[in-house]
C-alpha cells in the first residue's frame, strides 16, 4: 500500500466564481468528486494567515493588520530624530506625483532593511508609501508572513504541532519564494513528508493589478489550474494523496476611490498635531493626540462618502483585537471602494482589493477536500479561517488541541455518495 499523504494548497485570492469548468477545468472536475463548501474571511489583512495556521480568531492571537501604533517598540523609532528632514522629503514626494512616490518607497525600503539589522526582524514590510514623518510611530506584526517559522505565534501553529509530534512536513510559502520556485519545489516529491503546505500567490497579485474580471486573471487561472494538476499528479505516483484546496479571501473589483486625508483637511484637524493615522487600502485607523479630538475626527469621518466608522459592536462582531495599538477610531471602506492615497499603493489605482466587511459576496472562496475515502458532498456551514487548521489535522488523523476555536469541516458534511 502507498503511504497516506496530504497536499494543502492555499490559492491566494481564489474567489468562488473562479471555480468553473471553463476557468479552472482540472480543479472544477476534482471538486465534483470532493467534499466542497463556501468560505468567508474575517475582516483583516495580516490576521487571516495567523488564524489559518493557529485555528484562533484575531481576538485570541492578537494580529490584525501589518502595522500597529507602538512608538516605544517601533524598530523605526530612530527615524524620529530627523522629523524636519522627513517632513521636507514627504512634502516633495506629495508634490511630485509618481516620481516622488518612488523616491519615498526607495527610502522606506532602505529604512526597513536598516531597521531589520538592529531589531533582528527578517521580514521587509510592503507598506513602502508610509510618510517618513510618521514611520517612527509604528511597529510591525511580522510573524504573519513567516507562517512556518518556529514559535511564530503566541500559541503553537500547525507547523509547531507537527514538530512537537515529530511529523515531517514541507512548507512552501509565498513570503519566501515566488510561484515559479514554489511549483518547482512542489513537483519534486519529498517522500519523507506527510504534509506539503503550498501557497500560490499569482491570483492575488494579478487580481489586485488587473481586476477579478480581467483577461489577465483568466490566463492566470488556467496557469494555476495547470500547476495544481501537475502537483497532484506527481504526488499520486508515490502516495495515496488527500487534497485540501482553500484560500484566504476572494477579490472585489474596485469601482470608487476616496481621499480620507483630503476630506479631513477641510476641517481644522491636523495630522501629527491632533492625530496619527495609518491608511491601509480599505481601513483608515486613527490615534488621537489631544483631548476632544476623537469626537471631532468622528464627526469629520461621518461626512466621508464610501464607508463608515466602525462601532465597538462592529469590532466585536468582526473579531478585531481589543487593543488600542490598532486604532482609537477605525473607518472601513464599502466593498469596491479604495482609500487613495494609502500607504501600500500610494497614489496608484489598483483594479481589485480585499479587506472589506465579512459577508461581502466577492470575498467568498471555495473549499475543496478530496480523498479516496472522503465522500463527495457539501459542508453544511460557511467555513472560516479558524477552520483550516483543525481540518488539516483531521485529514492527517491528528487530534486538535482544545484551545482551537475552529472546527474540522469533515464534521459538517452532508454526504451525497458513499
Amino acid at each position: 500500500m502507498k503511504p497516506r499523504f496530504l497536499l494543502a494548497i492555499w490559492l491566494d485570492g481564489f474567489r468562488t466564481d473562479y471555480l468553473s469548468k471553463k476557468k479552472t477545468p482540472f480543479i472544477y472536475k476534482l471538486s465534483q468528486r470532493s467534499l466542497t463548501g463556501e468560505y468567508q474571511p474575517c475582516l483583516a489583512f495580516a490576521g487571516i494567515g495567523a488564524s489559518v495556521v493557529t485555528g484562533l480568531s484575531q481576538q485570541k492571537h492578537g494580529i490584525w493588520t501589518e502595522f500597529r501604533y507602538d512608538p516605544k517598540k517601533s524598530p523605526f523609532k530612530w527615524t524620529g530624530k530627523a522629523l524636519v528632514i522627513n517632513r521636507f522629503i514627504d512634502a516633495i514626494a506629495d508634490q511630485t506625483g509618481c516620481a516622488g512616490q518612488l523616491v519615498r518607497a526607495a527610502i522606506n525600503l532602505s529604512v526597513f532593511k536598516t531597521s531589520n539589522r538592529f531589531s533582528g526582524k527578517t521580514y521587509t514590510p510592503m507598506a513602502l508609501k508610509i510618510p517618513l514623518h510618521s514611520l517612527h510611530s509604528f511597529d510591525t506584526t511580522t510573524s504573519h508572513k513567516m507562517l512556518s517559522r518556529k514559535e511564530a505565534f503566541i500559541t503553537p501553529s500547525l507547523f509547531d504541532l507537527l514538530r512537537e509530534r515529530e511529523i515531517p512536513f514541507k512548507a512552501l510559502e509565498e513570503s519566501k519564494m515566488k510561484d515559479t520556485r514554489i511549483f518547482g519545489e512542489a513537483i519534486h516529491v519529498d517522500k519523507k513528508a506527510r504534509l506539503v503546505f503550498i501557497q500560490l500567490a499569482e491570483l492575488d497579485t494579478v487580481g489586485h493589478a488587473k481586476g477579478p474580471r480581467s483577461k489577465e486573471i483568466h490566463r492566470s487561472l488556467r496557469k494555476v489550474d495547470s500547476m495544481v494538476r501537475r502537483i497532484i499528479e506527481e504526488h499520486r505516483k508515490s502516495f495515496d494523496t488527500d487534497v485540501f484546496i482553500f484560500s484566504d479571501h476572494g477579490m472585489v473589483e474596485v469601482k470608487k476611490v476616496v481621499n480620507i486625508l483630503g476630506q479631513l483637511r477641510r476641517s481644522d484637524l491636523k495630522e501629527g498635531r491632533d492625530f496619527v493615522v495609518f491608511l491601509d487600502s480599505t481601513l483608515a485607523r486613527f490615534w488621537t493626540q489631544k483631548n476632544g479630538c476623537k469626537r471631532r475626527i468622528s464627526e469629520a469621518l461621518d461626512k466621508v462618502q464610501g464607508g463608515r466608522t466602525l462601532s465597538e459592536d462592529d469590532l466585536k462582531r468582526y473579531q478585531a483585537p481589543n487593543d488600542r495599538k490598532y486604532g482609537d477610531i477605525i473607518w472601513l471602506a464599502d466593498p469596491g471602494t479604495l482609500i487613495l492615497p494609502n500607504y501600500y499603493q500610494g497614489t496608484k489605482l489598483v483594479k481589485g482589493m480585499h479587506g472589506y466587511a465579512p459577508g461581502t459576496r466577492e470575498l467568498g472562496s471555495p473549499v475543496i477536500i478530496y480523498g479516496e475515502d472522503i465522500p463527495s458532498g457539501r459542508v453544511q456551514r460557511t467555513a472560516t479561517p479558524m477552520d483550516i487548521l483543525p481540518t488539516i489535522l483531521d485529514l492527517m488523523n491528528l487530534d486538535t488541541p482544545a484551545y482551537v476555536e475552529g472546527k474540522s469541516l469533515l464534521n459538517s458534511m452532508n454526504s451525497t455518495s458513499s
